[in-house]
Parts: C-alpha cells; sequence; structure tokens
C-alpha cells in the first residue's frame, strides 16, 4: 500500500508540465534601424512610376516586389 502510494506520488510529480516563461531574445530587433523612409519613398514613387496600373488587379505583383527589392534597405 506504501509503495503504491509513493509510485502514485512520483507518477503525479512527473505528469505535470512545469510553467516555463519565454524571455524574448532582446539582442534581435523587431525593426531596422538602416530603414530609412525617404529613401524608401523614393523608390515606391519610382516603381510606381514604371508599375503604375489604374486597376490594382493589373499590377504584376512580382515586377513590383523586384522593383522594390532593388534597393537594400538593410
Amino acid at each position: 500500500m506504501v509503495k503504491k502510494l509513493i509510485v502514485l506520488c512520483l507518477l503525479a510529480g512527473c505528469a505535470q508540465t512545469s510553467i516555463v516563461e519565454i524571455v524574448p531574445d532582446t539582442n534581435q530587433k523587431e525593426w531596422n534601424d538602416k530603414y530609412n523612409p525617404n529613401d524608401w519613398r523614393k523608390q515606391f514613387e519610382k516603381c510606381k512610376a514604371i508599375h503604375y496600373a489604374p486597376y490594382p488587379e493589373e499590377i504584376v505583383l512580382e515586377e513590383w516586389h523586384n522593383c522594390m527589392q532593388e534597393k537594400d534597405y538593410g
């Protein structure tokens, strides 16, 4: 009877999950400090002049993406 009680307590203790708090890595930033909104706006205007269409569904997204990725923003 005592053995069963000890085994039961041992199993109950092992069966519980521990609560682990996930701490975010402070070294990784969500935002890149190299980003310059003025440069981005200039590139946007350049791509808009090349790929603009009166209807959004006419814009080829892959071409737009490639145009916006020409400049490395970080």
